[in-house]
């Protein structure tokens, strides 16, 4: 069977006659050695004796340069197919020969996708992804009936050393409905390693609706429409695997062809980010595909895109084409970016405009929360870059669109669109100047979705938005509720907002036991107030779902928040207080503060509500008053407490019970009973709920 390789191209816009030449190849030293015949004899198979991977070190070199000696139509040198690990190696082998004892020794068999891009760059590849181009075979030859035959022949076949196999889909019912003929292929070898291989057949000419992401495809494609429906040309580019002949005509080897029909591989070596475009469109026939609805046409005449050359002006229209048939890949952009450190190709601003709309109505928001910690993952210079671009980056007509109210939310889990309010203004300033607080120490580890959840706050708190103005930590929710995030990147950014409510209200009148405590530590009953008020609002930021180490970085960021919203002189100084180190107070000393009435104060009669608010209230007092003593010495019931109201007898006076417990010696003192909340008391979240709760001394914080 021939493959007819038409209108392909070494970069854009430029066709390549066909048919391509012959090239020679000169087998490389350290090619992997293959058995001349598929079947293998010996315990181990051909491919597990393949000599050791080299040249490591100068295809790294290569891959940091982005000098690529690679060009289509050419053999892949073994200073790039030396990374390809052996158990895929075997793989690779096993299908050829396979293949061949199904008498279909002519249907080429491509790596696709990430792998290729991988090999390039330097790096050992992984996700092995295979195509079948099935053009030309008989109807009854699918990649499904393909697999259901290689069970028998794994089994029947043991000098492959592939111990077991299982193919299963990996699409959705609808995509099943629409008969699309990609499977999951399962491998075990002999000693344990499995690995997964996607397998599909190469895919025609696409066609979408207008309400639906899935597209029905043309199941006997050629490679370059295969490759055509890439959402980049990095992503497009393919290597055909071969068994390479040996000098009497018997196959020792594999050998691997690059095909690089759209620029992928120019794309990689100048650092670029673009989409595939055909060849052999003009712009008239391009914009009659893309251009279907009114609101299209009138973008693209806002947009001048007939002004632009013909090669620029079919890249724009083929790249909205793209995004507007998936959506998702405005979001995979943004992440190869990220990961890459590559530049965006300046079509792809004219480009997203058409498919904003489709980002917020086809797109599940889970799925670009999926991107999102991707991004996440690359550290935090990627992920500020994420929200810099998101909320500052201006393009469209007049330059009047930004990609941030698209890209945070989406479909919630019940299909509702939750999304954030479109941007008006960004202070990139004030972006800077929170990041920078939260930004990891070197010696710190850091974790993706904390760095999500911080730095969206960060970018929300520098954020005005256009109509109804709402406030950051409901734009906030609401996105994450469209999104349908974690609990941890909620809690990374609800935290520090919480925390900064709390240090900004009013603090309440002191009562008789702060005004008792604050003597004991010499100072004043509403300077003791203020920092019970800031030791309530830092526990806040304590890491619950979040790593460990977010704690002091949330707190950074809630200090950072109240201060543009409040300036207040001593909260510094009350942080530095409370940060004086020393172990936390153990709850055993509840049971001497309760001795004076003769029974201990879980054994009283309060209701279980209000002994432990009292509780709470009793152990703040604690942590609070030996930090302003400068206490480092454990305190827990015995010699340790009693050395501390030793030193400080003010403060076991303070403690007394008679200055808490009323006259019938059961119940607290009305003072100390928290406040009853109505219907009406105080301000409620965006589902209705209060809004805020009250700490022990009635202090007022978010919840």
């Amino acid at each position: 069977m021939l493959l007819e390789l038409h209108h392909i191209r070494r970069g854009l816009f430029v066709p390549i006659a066909r048919p391509l030449p012959p090239r020679p190849f000169k087998r490389s030293p350290f090619a992997r050695q293959w058995s001349s015949s598929p079947k293998v004899s010996g315990t181990e198979s051909a491919a597990a004796r393949c000599v050791p991977r080299a040249c490591l070190a100068m295809a790294a070199a290569v891959a940091t340069k982005r000098r690529l000696a690679v060009h289509h139509g050419q053999k892949l040198s073994e200073e790039y197919t030396c990374r390809i690990p052996k158990t895929d190696a075997e793989i690779l082998h096993f299908f050829l020969c396979f293949l061949e004892d199904q008498r279909l020794p002519d249907v080429p068999v491509f790596i696709n996708g990430g792998y290729v891009r991988d090999l390039l760059l330097g790096k050992e590849p992984d996700d092995l992804d295979l195509t079948l181009c099935l053009r030309g075979c008989p109807e009854e030859v699918t990649v499904a009936a393909l697999l259901d035959e290689m069970r028998g022949y794994v089994e029947s076949r043991p000098e492959f050393g592939l111990s077991e196999f299982k193919n299963a889909t990996i699409l959705s019912n609808e995509s099943k409905d629409k008969q699309l003929d990609t499977f999951k292929a399962h491998f075990t070898n002999k000693d344990g390693v499995k690995t997964e291989v996607d397998v599909m057949p190469t895919i025609g000419e696409e066609k979408y609706s207008d309400d639906n992401r899935i597209p029905i495809r043309d199941q006997r494609g050629l490679p370059e429409e295969d490759a055509l429906r890439r959402d980049l040309t990095i992503g497009a580019l393919l290597l055909r695997v071969q068994r390479a002949p040996g000098e009497r005509g018997e196959s020792n080897g594999l050998e691997f062809e690059v095909f690089d029909f759209y620029g992928g591989v120019d794309d990689l070596c100048k650092g670029v980010l673009r989409s595939p475009c055909p060849v052999n469109k003009s712009v008239a026939e391009v914009a009659e595909v893309v251009l279907r609805t009114p609101e299209e046409q009138e973008i693209a005449k806002h947009l001048k895109i007939q002004e632009l050359p013909p090669d620029e002006a079919v890249q724009v229209l083929w790249w909205s084409k793209v995004l507007i048939d998936d959506p998702l890949r405005i979001c995979r952009a943004l992440r190869f970016a990220a990961k890459f450190k590559f530049e965006l190709h300046k079509a792809f601003w004219l480009a997203v405009p058409f498919a904003l709309e489709p980002l917020r109505t086809k797109v599940a928001g889970s799925r670009k929360f999926t991107e999102y910690q991707k991004i996440g993952g690359y550290g935090f210079k990627a992920c500020f870059d994420f929200f810099h671009l998101a909320f500052n980056k201006t393009f469209g007509p007049e330059g009047s669109l930004r990609l941030a109210s698209a890209l945070l939310g989406g479909q919630d889990g019940k299909g509702q669109a939750r999304m954030l309010s479109q941007v008006k203004s960004f202070n990139v300033d004030l972006y800077e100047e929170l990041a920078a607080v939260i930004k990891p120490e070197a010696s710190d580890a850091s974790d993706g979705v904390e760095l999500l959840g911080e730095l969206m706050v960060a970018a929300l708190a520098a954020t005005d938005f256009e109509g109804r103005v709402q406030d950051p930590m409901t734009e906030f929710t609401t996105a994450c509720d469209g999104m349908c995030v974690s609990n941890a990147m909620r809690e990374a950014g609800l935290a520090p907002w919480k925390a900064c409510a709390a240090l900004v209200a009013e603090p309440p009148e002191a009562n008789s036991l702060d005004s008792r405590v604050a003597d004991a530590c010499g100072v004043s009953p509403q300077s003791l107030v203020r920092h019970v008020q800031v030791w309530e609002a830092m526990k806040i930021c304590t890491a619950r779902t979040g790593p460990e180490y977010a704690t002091p970085y949330r707190r950074r960021l809630a200090l950072a928040l109240a201060g543009l919203q409040r300036k207040d002189p001593d909260l510094q100084s009350c942080v530095e207080a409370l940060s004086f180190l020393r172990p936390p107070v153990r709850g055993t000393v509840l049971n001497v503060v309760s001795q004076g009435t003769g029974r201990c104060l879980q054994e009283q009669s309060p209701p279980n509500a209000i002994r432990s608010f009292w509780i709470l209230l009793v152990m703040e007092l604690f942590e609070v008053s030996t930090r302003l003593l400068k206490f480092d010495a454990p305190v827990e019931a015995g010699e340790s407490l009693q050395k501390l109201f030793d030193m400080h007898p003010k403060l076991q006076a303070a403690f007394s019970s008679s200055v808490w417990m009323a006259d019938d010696g059961k119940n607290l003192k009305s003072e100390f009973l928290p406040a009853k909340r109505g219907p009406d008391s105080g301000p409620k979240d965006g589902k209705g709920k209060h809004a805020l709760r009250r700490g022990p001394r009635n202090r007022g914080y978010l919840v």
